[in-house]
């Protein structure tokens, strides 16, 4: 028997990752990589970790406390530092403004299924991140891909695609994945200004905003709004859904992420977690919100150097070493490169050159874009290599790119 025939058309539409696929090639130790967008596992904060498991382990009430059902919307005392983190003198949020998720995956997940039906029209980012592309797919949306250049989306590109009825943007607004831009404060405040006039909702993804190198990227799009609509009018007539996660900057399997968003929406999404899942794991948020409330500040200044050095290291090695022809972002924080080759160049072929000759693997930049396109674009990761390995990896690769142009 088959059972293509018994897929849903959702079923049906999705494809696998490009990156998964490749991450099973990478088990090969022979390999180095500079594919995964993953933290080092180096920084985690496991002496934390085991103190926590330790001092559950003395009290067994406490600890039989943790495995028990919880509430759908998530842990309160996590929810409150969630949204006393994110609150400004314009925007007050409350524990009602947030919602505990499976990682930000799980919140684009549920805001798909909540406001994206087939052919929904709906504006990325061209490139954007491969994993909400997968989502988003999952529900058969048509796309508008919003252009960029090297400080992001492109406003008059937005106009073009909120005027032709996007329901919502998706956006990565702080050294984005994968392409590495910040937007501008100018272009912020001007995306907001647009979903105001065209009536269209903007998600946030901050997974990186708080691994700066050089300065802190500019305002929120959350906090723009909020000074946009005036103080505490956000919650009656924001717009900007914000997510949040743990994943990068304390450990990806506590799945931990949050969305911020207006109680009416909110609302609906609690709803359809607790169809979903029930809830996120309480032991699991508990552990997060004990990190972050004692060391998230100086975990974080340590994330920054470690990998402000690294990002240093590659920038410096393909400048060096990469012939003119190729130009390349250099991020102010979070975990990328994008690179973009002469014309014609297919970066999965080089891949596949790549892992043969040099034993490098990145990711070839064609799975991040909505429509098509992008098979002369590449991504790099710099995240868990140390400068000299960086230095050695880039010389190694710029050398295959001139042998192949």
């Amino acid at each position: 028997m088959s059972w293509d025939d018994k897929f849903s058309k959702d079923a049906g539409s999705i494809d696998a990752s490009e990156i998964r696929e490749l991450l099973k090639i990478l088990a090969d130790p022979q390999i180095l990589s500079f594919a995964g967008g993953i933290p080092d596992p180096d920084l985690f904060p496991m002496d934390k970790v085991r103190a926590f498991r330790e001092r559950m382990a003395d009290a067994p009430n406490q600890d039989r406390k943790l495995m028990q059902y919880s509430q759908t919307e998530g842990y309160e005392p996590l929810r409150l530092w969630v949204a006393e983190k994110n609150s400004t003198d314009m925007l007050s949020l409350t524990k009602n403004n947030v919602l505990v998720t499976n990682g930000a995956q799980q919140s684009l997940s549920l805001l798909a299924a909540a406001m994206i039906d087939a052919d929904t029209p709906i504006a990325v980012a061209n490139p954007t991140y491969l994993g909400a592309l997968q989502v988003f797919g999952s529900r058969r949306p048509e796309y508008f891909a919003v252009e960029t250049d090297e400080h992001g989306l492109i406003v008059d590109a937005v106009e073009d695609a909120f005027k032709q009825g996007a329901k919502f943007l998706y956006t990565i607004p702080d050294f984005q994945n994968p392409g590495g831009m910040t937007i501008p404060l100018d272009r912020r405040q001007k995306i907001i200004e647009l979903a105001h006039q065209y009536d269209v909702a903007i998600i946030e993804d901050t997974a990186y905003r708080e691994l700066y190198f050089d300065a802190p990227p500019p305002a929120s799009l959350l906090e723009i709004e909020a000074e946009f609509l005036g103080k505490d009018q956000w919650n009656e007539k924001g717009l900007v859904i914000q997510l949040g996660t743990a994943s990068k900057t304390l450990m990806p399997a506590l799945r931990v992420g949050w969305s911020i968003a207006p109680t009416a929406l909110l609302d609906k999404l609690v709803l359809m977690k607790q169809a979903n899942d029930l809830h996120t794991s309480t032991v699991n948020q508990i552990l997060a919100y004990e990190l972050a409330a004692e060391i998230m500040d100086t975990h974080l200044e340590k994330l920054r150097n470690v990998y402000g050095q690294r990002r240093t290291a590659m920038v410096e090695a393909l400048t060096q070493n990469l012939p003119n022809s190729v130009n390349f972002t250099v991020p102010k924080g979070g975990m990328f490169v994008w690179l973009n080759l002469p014309e014609g160049m297919n970066a999965r072929k080089l891949l596949e050159k790549s892992l043969e000759s040099e034993k490098i693997a990145f990711v070839p930049g064609a799975a991040f874009h909505a429509n098509g396109g992008g098979e002369n674009t590449m991504r790099l990761s710099f995240s868990t290599c140390a400068p000299e390995v960086i230095h050695d990896g880039m010389k190694r690769l710029a050398n295959l790119i001139r042998s192949e142009i």
